[in-house]
């Protein structure tokens, strides 16, 4: 359904600005290829500020020497690929805590902080961190890209009514979001994919820590992308690579600090006395999951492996669209003992959520919502909406606050009359 692409706006621009407005120093993390390089020098370079590329190794041995020359200067300093001079989080530091002042520093990196090595600064309460992912949907579409908060101020989605058909969704799902990837014409991604996994765990890891065994986080990865969306115990991971129960956990921690996957917390509060604490793990790209595992949109769109896929689409999605709202908003899942699940929970700091499940078929029943009106009838008010995603065309009202909704609402522009349904 994507061709290939451009330059694609970023919707967290202006929300960046506006914290670099505010904040000394802010921190854009993300996976590699994210796109966090272009923001970043899009950004530096509307604020007149200056660049440095710890990719180059030039540049990376002259901050290693001297990083307080290197990055002396009286304006924003944005740092690219922080993560491979650690040394640079002390020196912000020092220069935060004596000046202060907003816009500083402004720092880009492709792995999580909290993955260097032990004792690094981690600018904790010192530096906003914002996740940059793969682009959303809405991105590469150039569409509206604020269905979430838009739902969250209105209190009900949008009257969407699309013709795009459900094959065309799995298109979308399998498209991803990496921009190198969707510059490519659709039967080059693959291949552009199954390189990118491998230059992430060749490349990326050995230079943070020490994998026991080659080959295992890559394993380890297809794994996931096989079972995404679900909860995946570690015993059964272990014994399919072979490695320890320890081994396993610290793998899984890794491909999240390497934002390849993220993992879902049970959600519980005020819901059931018996709640199943185990957390989901999603792909963070259901485009490189696909790929890596060699399923394609005809063949999600026909097997049940697709709904699982789908799940993982819409969570990411949602949080692109949640990173650009100036609010912290708590993603998690709901799955109860006596067999009652919601696929995702998105609370608000007062207690208020939302609810959501998805639903790969083209309609949705009123079956599909008995998760939905569990929750809202044991939130009460607290639940501001709840929407079941289809892949059909039209959104319809399933009961009081409970809603179906077509996927292609994530990235598709509303019509201007945004009217809502009776």
């Amino acid at each position: 359904m994507f061709t290939p692409i451009g330059d694609v706006p970023r919707f967290a621009e202006p929300f960046l600005n506006t914290l670099l407005e505010v904040e000394p120093a802010v921190i854009l993390e993300g996976p590699r290829g994210s796109g966090k390089s272009t923001l970043l020098r899009a950004l530096a370079s509307g604020r007149g500020g200056r660049i440095v590329d710890l990719d180059d190794e030039a540049v990376l041995r002259l901050v290693r020497e001297d990083v307080s020359l290197a990055l002396a200067s009286d304006g924003l300093v944005a740092i690219d690929e922080f993560h491979r001079a650690p040394e640079v989080l002390s020196f912000v530091k020092r220069v935060v805590d004596r000046e202060g002042g907003a816009g500083r520093f402004l720092l880009a990196g492709s792995v999580s902080s909290f993955l260097l090595p032990s004792g690094t600064e981690t600018l904790t309460g010192r530096a906003h961190r914002v996740a940059l992912l793969p682009l959303a949907a809405a991105e590469v579409a150039g569409g509206y890209g604020r269905w979430l908060a838009d739902l969250l101020a209105m209190r009900e989605p949008v009257n969407v009514q699309t013709e795009t058909e459900r094959s065309e969704v799995f298109d979308v799902v399998v498209a991803g979001g990496y921009p190198a990837a969707l510059r490519r014409a659709t039967g080059q991604r693959s291949r552009w994919f199954t390189s990118y996994l491998s230059t992430v765990v060749d490349r990326d890891v050995p230079d943070l820590v020490r994998v026991r065994r080659d080959g295992v986080l890559a394993s380890l990865y297809r794994l996931i992308a096989h079972h995404t969306g679900s909860v995946v115990h570690n015993v059964e991971l272990a014994r399919r690579l072979d490695v320890s129960q320890p081994s396993l956990a610290s793998h899984r921690r890794l491909l999240e600090q390497l934002y390849l996957t993220h993992e879902l917390p049970a959600w519980s509060v005020g819901i059931s006395a018996k709640p199943a604490h185990r957390a989901k793990v999603h792909v963070v790209d259901t485009g490189l999951a696909a790929a890596v595992v060699g399923l394609s949109a005809p063949r999600l769109a026909m097997e049940a492996v697709g709904g699982a896929f789908l799940e993982s689409f819409v969570v990411n999605e949602l949080k692109r669209q949640a990173s650009a709202i100036d609010e912290t908003l708590a993603f998690a899942h709901f799955r109860d003992r006596s067999g009652v699940e919601v696929d995702l929970v998105i609370e608000r700091p007062d207690g208020s959520a939302i609810a959501i499940e998805v639903k790969s078929a083209r309609a949705a029943s009123q079956g599909d919502a008995n998760g939905l009106r569990f929750v809202r009838d044991r939130l009460g008010d607290r639940l501001i909406a709840a929407v079941v995603f289809h892949t059909g065309p039209l959104t319809a009202r399933l009961g009081d606050r409970i809603w179906a909704v077509p996927v292609a609402a994530l990235w598709e522009t509303p019509p201007a009359t945004r009217l809502r349904p009776s």
